[in-house]
């Protein structure tokens, strides 16, 4: 892997990249983490090595870099492409970019990241360091930069050790991120790079061994954080509210057909009244996924009358629907919105779409696209507006709630909001997608969410995945992928404040000041210098 041509290298971190994929879900095998990022390593070791200059150094990291990144965007990304095959006769022109022109995009992080590891690459321990704290930076400046795109970053491919995960509750996903490239990573420090390491192995078995120690005291630590929350639930007073998730399982194909209208709100109206294993004492919290029913319900009364009759008396309803606004001049404007509607029947508040998906919801670089005949998928006349802000929604009879719709769930919340939510709601669509791995990811992405806020979530999803998501975020009640059905779930408690909610990103940043500080001292160190050329 270290000696050879760049196009080898690169073969084999493409290969590498597919390796590290199987971290994420539905299949959740982390230890792949270990081979993938060991290798890694072992590849910029022979990209460094093996040339002289730091543009040629660059290039060949870059080349490295990009190559991992695009073997692990492929295969963890092209269910995106599902979205375009319900009208392929319209969209068949993006199902290219989506399988392969999306991840060449996303790779340009990491190629960018590996690049200027390359160019600073030190030898021995400092190097993984180095490694996970600039493709910590890169994988941020993904989430951030032309409206973010922060899917399946690193850390989500430890999402199935739950208490390692407690991590985000301090540092965020993107932390966690960085801290798992460290772990991984570790295992390549065992082995010599050339001859990088001076010293016996025992010299070589002190930074894996403590990197596993802190790992395992992480796991341990977060373990404990869990077990601390469930006694001060069995400790608990009081009757919990009672949610009932509805997910009718509406197709894709058929949810804006006027001729199936009247039998999707049948659906919603049937799942919703259905009776009560054991009646609550209090009327329950109805929730529907996003944009629920094909209608604006905000502008019409009688529908609307009719829904809130059909759910249990005193409840209160949130919904998924598009709300229409009229300005003074006619114009109208469309929000994907999160209504929250009480027993009255009016729309008492609403949470509006901040992050629109792009090509979903809004065609990125319009004025390019489209008059080459690309449009986005979701047209509806006069297109989509954005809402201004997130924030706290509080309503008589409900618990303070934040709304997240769909793709917004994908986004950690680096702001503090104004004041601490007690349950955060994401209304989804995940029909788009059928039933790949895309429903999965996006159901392990909300977890995060839960975690970094140590705030319990409400998921309803149209087809799947919906579940109740406890403030430790683990999943304590699902309906399966596909199913129409109801679940009937208590809300959770929420956890004391985390320091994310409090700080937000500051956490990462510290991380990555700490480990450019180390590098830094490490570089002035003679015992860490790297060779000009590789010697055989």
């Amino acid at each position: 892997m270290m000696a050879g041509p760049l196009w080898r290298s690169s073969l084999v971190a493409l290969l590498a990249g597919g390796l590290a994929c199987l971290s994420l879900p539905p299949f959740d095998i982390w230890p792949v983490l270990f081979i993938s990022y060991t290798i890694l390593v072992w590849l910029l070791d022979g990209a460094v090595q093996s040339r002289i200059g730091n543009g040629r150094r660059f290039g060949a990291g870059f080349a490295v870099g990009w190559c991992f990144a695009f073997g692990y965007f492929v295969p963890s990304l092209w269910w995106i492409s599902e979205a375009f095959w319900l009208e392929p006769e319209k969209f068949a022109a993006l199902i290219p970019f989506a399988v392969a022109g999306l991840p060449a995009y996303l790779s340009l992080y990491w190629g960018l990241a590996l690049g200027l590891a390359a160019v600073l690459w030190t030898s021995g321990w400092p190097r993984i360091l180095l490694l996970a704290g600039l493709i910590g930076a890169g994988e941020w400046f993904r989430g951030h930069l032309l409206t973010g795109f922060p899917w399946n970053l690193p850390g989500y491919g430890a999402g199935s050790l739950d208490g390692f995960s407690q991590a985000a509750s301090l540092i965020g996903i993107y932390g966690v991120s960085v801290l798992v490239i460290i772990v991984a990573a570790a295992p390549a420090v065992l082995c010599d790079a050339g001859k990088f390491l001076s010293g016996g192995l025992r010299q070589r078995l002190l930074f894996p061994a403590l990197v596993f120690a802190g790992a395992v005291g992480l796991h341990v630590w977060g373990d404990m954080r869990v077990a601390s929350y469930d006694a001060a639930l069995a400790e608990g007073t009081g009757d919990a509210t009672l949610v009932r998730i509805i997910q009718p399982n509406v197709s894709q194909k058929h949810k804006w057909d006027p001729a199936h209208a009247d039998r999707i709100i049948g659906t919603y109206l049937k799942l919703s009244g259905m009776p009560f294993a054991d009646p609550p004492a209090t009327p329950p919290i109805v929730v529907w996924p996003e944009s629920a029913l094909p209608r604006l319900i905000g502008e019409e009364d009688a529908l609307r009358a009719k829904i809130m009759a059909s759910l249990p008396p005193g409840s209160a309803l949130l919904t998924g629907g598009l709300h229409r606004i009229t300005d003074e001049t006619g114009g109208a404007s469309i929000f994907n919105s999160l209504l929250a509607i009480p027993a009255d029947g009016q729309i008492a508040a609403r949470h509006d779409k901040v992050r629109l998906v792009p090509f979903g919801e809004f065609l990125p670089f319009q004025w390019l696209l489209e008059p080459l005949g690309l449009r986005q998928i979701v047209n509806l006349p006069p297109g989509f507006s954005a809402g201004s802000r997130d924030r706290v929604i509080r309503l008589d009879g409900v618990p303070a709630f934040a709304g997240f719709i769909c793709y917004e769930a994908v986004f950690p919340r680096s702001r503090p909001y104004e004041s601490r939510p007690e349950m955060l709601v994401n209304a989804t669509n995940d029909a788009w997608f059928g039933t790949s791995g895309g429903p999965h990811q996006h159901l392990d992405h909300a977890r995060f969410r839960a975690i970094e806020q140590g705030v319990p979530m409400i998921r309803a999803a149209n087809t799947g995945i919906s579940a109740m998501i406890d403030a430790a975020g683990r999943v304590k009640a699902t309906l399966a992928l596909g199913t129409a059905g109801h679940l009937d779930v208590a809300m959770p408690a929420v956890m004391a404040a985390t320091p994310y909610a409090a700080i937000g990103d500051m956490g990462f940043l510290a991380l990555l000041v700490a480990i450019m500080t180390i590098h830094i001292i490490c570089r002035r160190m003679k015992k860490f210098c790297v060779p000009d050329v590789h010697e055989n």
